[in-house]
């Protein structure tokens, strides 16, 4: 029998607009190839953290907003990694854990929501993402104002935490790496889009060719020896199995740990990202 959000336990504070999705573990599918949790893994635990509660629960009346032609897209966010995070794969070998979701902050067209992964068996919270949901009218793909109801009902939420995407199209450097990849059927979700996990595989895998290839000068063991440590992502534009994408990679020119990342669908950009590693490789074996 397949498992359901309806099968996980959720606790909902609706003074406080937060809740609480618990989950049984994680799985040998969920490291990478040096032992560590994969960092698209983690964006995947994050969006089941948010899934659960918005539809099992209507959390922020998200099933009361998804009606006739809109709908709530993740606009995108900044992921934080603790230290403990590269550990806890070494330390325990499975282990159940709960992601909170909180709003704290309410605009005109978009929500901004913080959620923390925390391990169950010694209470730390190994990882945050700040992310901002965007309102969106499915048939324009524009962002529309909120219904009144809504910001009346979540007025009271005031916060200085806020996601600020950047807007711009990046300039991609003469000497940046590129590297082809072909949307596959099981890197997207249930609407047909590439998922947001599958953009940070993307991009993790042209930067290890990129290292392979010797165009990186600081990171030149594998890229997945080094622990993340930031990850701002933002989303641009819809891609679909089948679609051929270019995934462009290059160092920061003040500090070549931080990888900046473009994807483009021919000449349509579709996500931007930049990584910020640790300067010293750690095996998690």
């Amino acid at each position: 029998m397949a498992t359901e959000v309806q099968d996980y336990r959720l606790e909902i504070d609706k003074k406080s607009f937060k809740a609480e999705s618990y989950f049984p573990g994680i799985t040998y599918d969920d490291y990478d190839r040096a032992g560590g949790i994969s960092p698209w893994k983690i964006c995947r635990m994050f969006e089941a953290g948010r899934m659960v509660p918005f539809f099992q629960g209507n959390f922020l009346d998200f099933n009361n907003l998804r009606t006739g032609n809109f709908t709530i897209f993740v606009l995108g966010g900044d992921y934080y990694f603790d230290p403990c995070l590269w550990e806890v794969a070494r330390k325990y070998h499975y282990f159940p854990y709960k992601i909170s979701v909180e709003l704290i902050n309410l605009g005109q067209t978009s929500l901004t929501v913080r959620q923390v992964l925390t391990n169950l068996l010694d209470q730390k919270e190994i990882a945050t993402f700040y992310g901002k949901l965007v309102y969106v009218d499915r048939n324009t793909k524009r962002s529309q104002v909120l219904p009144n109801w809504h910001r009346l009902k979540y007025q009271s939420v005031e916060s200085q935490d806020r996601v600020r995407l950047e807007t711009s199209m990046p300039r991609i450097p003469d000497n940046a790496f590129s590297a082809k990849t072909v949307v596959g059927a099981s890197d997207t979700d249930h609407n047909g889009h590439t998922n947001q996990g599958s953009y940070i595989r993307f991009c993790l895998d042209a930067a290890e060719l990129a290292r392979r290839a010797q165009q990186l000068h600081c990171l030149i063991n594998d890229i997945c020896l080094y622990p993340v440590i930031k990850m701002t992502t933002a989303y641009r534009g819809e891609t679909l199995a089948g679609d051929e994408l270019t995934t462009s990679v290059w160092e920061d020119n003040l500090t070549p740990r931080i990888l900046h990342f473009v994807i483009m669908r021919g000449r349509t950009l579709v996500f931007v990202s930049t990584i910020t590693f640790k300067d010293r490789p750690c095996s998690k074996l």
